[in-house]
């Protein structure tokens, strides 16, 4: 039995639209990571029936194999990478807009159309994240050479906030300003710098363009659930494990590798099977709980490749069966999660795994 990852396509598309509105009707969507585990292709064809039409991905080969999937639409991909070993022709063979992060990647976009290769960019300029971009001394270089952006058809001028979630922090307000002042150098060019909490933070933010991805499903990084406009988004997604076995075991039993934790009581133990294969990590083990039929039941002994165990004593004895699916992960128990581990929503959803089964609705 696999463990299934339950999809509501239908809460995807009332949160973009939600997300659209907040963002003054101009929202793009990041759907990188296979759409941060959830599926590309089922995401991006059901936001594209919202009214999407603007998309971005991580890389060249997310890129690719979106427009392979979705030839005959005219939609926009752009690609975080940006030209990286002489992937340019690919650019201009699959139709898919470059995120310029530097000199070195300018240059070779203006070699391209002086060969008469016709494509759009976008312009990507470090304000203060220091991961991608151009550098201070190269954004220096081109307000004294303004020539180098000359005969380039710029999509966007972007940057990227780095404290978008804590909305009293005075850099988000500084990296606004640095991305206004900049535009002065390519008048009339759109402007694109808020992600899912930057749109949190006001229209000012909104600009030309937002680009909301975790706001897809309805969390923050720490799985909080978003409001806009006093109503809370709605989280799509529920993980249901199969009980693969049912035991009952004595008082000082070993559970699992390593025999890491000992019953303290006469215990009723399921075996889920889900484990760190599937992206159920190990680190899940340590004080985690799950509500069940209004009961608590706690992770006990090691999370393994395939499977868990957990405590099922708390529920009368014959209310679990063999075979039957229990709910592992929705709003409830996402934030109860993260709020104990070191993680944070974005990793939780991207580590789910192939294997699991999923089914969309």
């Amino acid at each position: 039995m696999q463990a299934i990852l339950d999809i509501s396509l239908k809460d995807i598309k009332s949160n973009w639209v939600a997300l659209n509105n907040a963002s003054n009707g101009k929202a793009a969507a990041v759907i990188k990571a296979n759409s941060y585990g959830v599926g590309m292709i089922k995401v991006a064809k059901t936001l594209m029936k919202a009214g999407c039409n603007y998309f971005y991905v991580a890389n060249l080969n997310e890129g690719i194999q979106l427009r392979e999937e979705l030839k005959s639409v005219d939609i926009t991909i752009a690609i975080f990478e940006g030209f990286l070993n002489g992937s340019e022709q690919s650019y201009v063979k699959y139709k898919l807009t470059p995120i310029i992060n530097n000199l070195d990647q300018l240059i070779k976009l203006k070699k391209l159309i002086s060969q008469g290769c016709k494509i759009k960019a976008i312009l990507n300029i470090d304000t203060g994240m220091n991961r991608l971009g151009f550098s201070q001394s190269e954004i220096n270089l081109l307000l004294s050479n303004k020539d180098l952006l000359n005969l380039i058809e710029w999509d966007f001028i972007m940057s990227h906030l780095a404290n978008a979630d804590k909305i009293k922090n005075k850099e988000n307000v500084k990296q606004l300003d640095k991305i206004l002042q900049f535009s002065k150098i390519i008048p009339n060019t759109k402007l694109s710098l808020a992600n899912s909490a930057g749109i949190m933070l006001g229209s000012r933010f909104c600009l030309d363009q937002t680009r909301p991805g975790i706001g897809l499903y309805g969390i923050d990084n720490y799985g909080n659930n978003i409001k806009l406009n006093s109503k809370s988004l709605k989280f799509p997604l529920s993980l249901y494990g199969p009980i693969i076995q049912i035991r009952n075991v004595n008082v000082g039993e070993k559970i699992s590798y390593g025999g890491i934790d000992i019953t303290k009581r006469k215990s009723r133990l399921a075996t889920i099977g889900i484990g760190y294969a599937d992206g159920w990590l190990r680190l899940l083990r340590p004080n985690s709980s799950f509500s069940i039929r209004k009961k608590k039941c706690s992770i006990i002994g090691n999370i393994t490749m395939d499977s868990f165990v957990l405590d099922v004593t708390n529920l009368k004895e014959k209310s679990l069966k063999e075979g039957e699916y229990l709910c592992l992960l929705d709003i409830t128990n996402i934030r109860n999660i993260l709020n104990k581990l070191d993680l944070i929503s974005y990793e939780l959803l991207t580590l789910m795994g192939n294997r699991l089964l999923r089914k969309y609705n």
